[in-house]
């Protein structure tokens, strides 16, 4: 029985080894883990990004808001991101998403002094964008969104929606 268990447990690793699956590509998105990405300054209080990563897909939600303090309704964009030559893309702003080496990252010393940045990127808009230890989801994020993003994980191809965000009274 001891030998039947070792012969079974040698083959299947062998099996493992040797399936397609052990040489595929690595996930588009497995640099950035899913979770909610910040950016620093106070022009980025009311915006956010969040990846969500499940199996070889990857989304994004990009979500702008006003500057604190403005009235105005929040921007949502959920988009696809796509693997293009070794670089990744966000399909509904056709932008290239750049991987910033947590050493590289804006502020880094200043920001590892009260957080742990687990991961980062940059994008067109201007900032640099961190995932935050110990934060899974924004509090912000609605019923709909997270929907939304399911479809787009659970889609083949590409997948690009805009919602309606929350409207945010501001003082001015």
């Amino acid at each position: 029985m001891k030998n039947l268990f070792i012969n079974f447990t040698i083959t299947t690793a062998l099996i493992t080894l040797i399936s397609p699956l052990a040489f595929a590509a690595p996930k588009s998105g497995s640099k950035l883990p899913s979770g909610p990405y910040y950016a620093m300054g106070t022009m980025f209080n009311n915006s956010w990004r969040e990846i969500l990563n499940r199996n070889v897909r990857t989304c994004i939600k990009i979500v702008d808001g006003p500057p604190n303090n403005v009235r105005g309704r929040e921007e949502i964009l959920i988009s696809s991101i796509s693997n293009r030559g070794g670089k990744l893309y966000i399909d509904g702003k056709n932008q290239e998403i750049e991987i910033i080496p947590l050493k590289n990252f804006p502020e880094y010393d200043f920001l590892s002094q009260y957080s742990t940045i687990l991961a980062g990127f940059g994008d067109n808009s201007g900032g640099a964008w961190g995932l935050i230890a110990g934060n899974n989801s924004d509090s912000r994020t609605t019923p709909e969104q997270n929907k939304r993003m399911q479809e787009c994980i659970n889609t083949k191809g590409k997948y690009v929606r805009k919602i309606k965000g929350r409207m945010l009274q501001g003082q001015f």
